[in-house]
């Protein structure tokens, strides 16, 4: 089993997501100049390979990741990686970036409208509220978004709450 079964998420309403470890491959967008575009473009590339990549589970859902590394605050360096879970990384192109995920809980809002900062302070104040604790704890790449285009579509996400 995967990411456990979450219902339509509710509009600016903060949840505790889980998931289990995820396998993922993705198109790596570089740089912050004109990131639409390579949004777009990656989006648009992972929703079409389905049809040709029985080892995707549903391009439909696409989580944005953010490597954990210096740079990452440099316009031109920013790193952002569009990904797609799948069952297993055999049979998958060397071209595609892979990471493994580790199980992990997180905090997440949803914005129809693709508010990340709105959805930053829902995530917030939901943290200082219930008074958890996150932060990357060392992983390599972090989940700082999902996409499920056949639900709520856009949603934030926090570091992963550190357990205790």
């Amino acid at each position: 089993m995967n990411e456990t079964v979450v219902p339509v998420l509710p509009e600016m309403v903060a949840q505790i997501v889980d998931h289990s470890e995820m396998k993922l491959i993705g198109i790596p967008c570089i740089g912050l100049n004109d990131m639409g575009s390579k949004y777009q473009l990656a989006k648009d590339s992972l929703l079409g390979l389905s049809a040709h990549m029985p080892q995707i589970i549903e391009a439909s859902v696409q989580y944005g990741m953010w490597p954990q590394v210096t740079g990452q605050n440099i316009p031109d360096t920013h790193a952002y990686i569009l990904c797609v879970e799948v069952t297993t990384f055999d049979g998958i192109p060397e071209w595609f970036a892979r990471m493994t995920i580790p199980a992990q809980r997180c905090v997440v809002a949803a914005s129809k409208e693709g508010d990340f900062d709105g959805a930053g302070r829902v995530i917030d104040a939901y943290i200082a509220e219930k008074g958890l604790k996150v932060d990357h704890q060392g992983y390599p790449y972090t989940i700082c978004e999902r996409y499920r285009y056949n639900a709520e579509g856009f949603a934030r996400y926090s570091l992963p709450i550190v357990s205790e």
